[in-house]
């Protein structure tokens, strides 16, 4: 580890020197990942936006100084007071590792009487560092589930429980005002708040008990990781969608929950903006400094699919397939693919006569092509090319949630 620190530390001092305009991002990534207190973390931040803002060279130069003597002052710290994280510890030690589920249900079930809606038996379980999509279509337990998990809503059968935030409690009871206080829950509408956004991670941070510099430290942090400089003295009718869900995930990371459960924040986002958000989620879930356990619903099948760890596919209040993302499909007995033409169902099946396939079928806004496993992407596209059909839309969806959509 210390020497990991070392190497890094001379190549982003190397960079500095050679282009600090360009090194300047390395060198606050470097200060995330290996610094030791919140103050040096601050301190780079601030050099990073004072170096953007220098317009004299000398200016500029002092403060590149300054940026090496803080990778210098990082690097030197004993290896004992460097950040220490048990998966990069070597096989062969004798180390108790910590419990990485943060949170894990046994037979949850609920029954809403008046719409007769029942969510029944649910067995997941959530693990520090990654993210699990939680998809299906609406009206199928997502947000029900979502509710018990953050605790706004009681099982009426099955236990909850949250080892990895337990660990940290008294005689590690189940005291839900504490585990709550380890949760962060984003609903698919944000409410409105007033002030500016800085005013209001001030806000969030003083009344979870953090105040004076390490409030500022924080609020400095999280603004800088999540792209808000140039909105943080905005107010709700000032930012776009996208920026209002990026306050959301602010204001609920800012005091470092181990728990973020989102539920469909991608809805009311253009493509562009929901890519941005999916790839900080994917940053957040990794942070080597405050890694936490992110659950996400979203009917972006395919974008969800592309960020998540696990999937969890729910229809009638049960889940009809949970676990790793790049294992959904593998015991597949057939070959899925999507496609959009102008041409009718009937047109399609004549243009592809003597080609081996199962069936076609018409949903609606796609068509959906079964065939056996040796027919691959490749050789299905290069069929409907040699017959003359003309492809607006084609995707291979084996291994996919969108084939137990269909």
């Amino acid at each position: 580890m210390e020497n990991n620190v070392r190497i890094q530390a001379a190549e982003v001092t190397r960079l500095l020197q050679a282009d600090p305009a360009s090194a300047t991002a390395g060198f606050v990534e470097f200060a995330m990942e290996y610094a030791s207190d919140n103050h040096q973390l601050h301190r780079a931040l601030v050099l990073k936006l004072n170096y953007s803002s220098a317009t004299d060279p000398r200016h500029r130069q002092q403060l590149v100084k300054e940026m090496e003597g803080l990778v210098q002052s990082i690097s030197d710290l004993p290896e004992a007071e460097l950040p220490v994280h048990i998966e990069e510890e070597a096989p062969n030690q004798s180390v108790v590792a910590t419990p990485k589920i943060v949170c894990q249900t046994e037979g949850i079930s609920k029954t809403f009487r008046k719409s007769g809606f029942n969510l029944a038996n649910i067995d997941v379980s959530f693990s520090l560092g990654e993210i699990t999509g939680v998809v299906g279509e609406n009206g199928n337990g997502k947000t029900t589930l979502f509710r018990i998990l953050v605790g706004e809503l009681a099982s009426d059968e099955g236990q909850i429980r949250y080892p990895y935030i337990q660990q940290d409690l008294p005689n590690q009871e189940f005291d839900w005002g504490a585990i709550k206080q380890e949760i962060a829950f984003i609903s698919q509408d944000i409410p409105k708040w007033f002030g500016s956004v800085r005013d209001n991670l001030h806000y969030e941070l003083a009344i979870h008990g953090i105040k004076g510099q390490e409030n500022d430290d924080e609020v400095d942090y999280i603004i800088y990781r999540l792209g808000l400089e140039e909105h943080q003295n905005k107010s709700w009718s000032q930012l776009s969608g996208g920026y209002k869900l990026r306050f959301a995930l602010a204001r609920a990371l800012v005091w470092k929950p181990k728990f973020l459960v989102i539920d469909e924040p991608l809805a009311n986002l253009d493509i562009k903006a929901q890519l941005v958000i999916l790839n900080d989620l994917r940053d957040l879930a990794n942070s080597y400094r405050y890694p936490l356990s992110i659950v996400i619903s979203s009917q972006h099948l395919h974008e969800i699919e592309n960020v998540s760890d696990n999937i969890i596919f729910m229809r009638n209040g049960e889940v009809v397939y949970y676990g790793k993302t790049n294992e959904l499909g593998k015991e597949r007995d057939d070959n899925t693919f999507e496609f959009k033409t102008m041409l009718s169902l009937e047109e399609i099946e004549k243009r592809l006569a003597g080609l081996e396939y199962y069936h076609i079928e018409n949903t609606g806004q796609e068509y959906i092509i079964s065939t056996p496993l040796h027919v691959t992407y490749n050789e299905l596209l290069a069929k409907f090319l040699a017959a003359g059909i003309e492809i607006e839309y084609f995707r291979n969806i084996s291994q996919s949630t969108k084939k137990l959509f269909v």
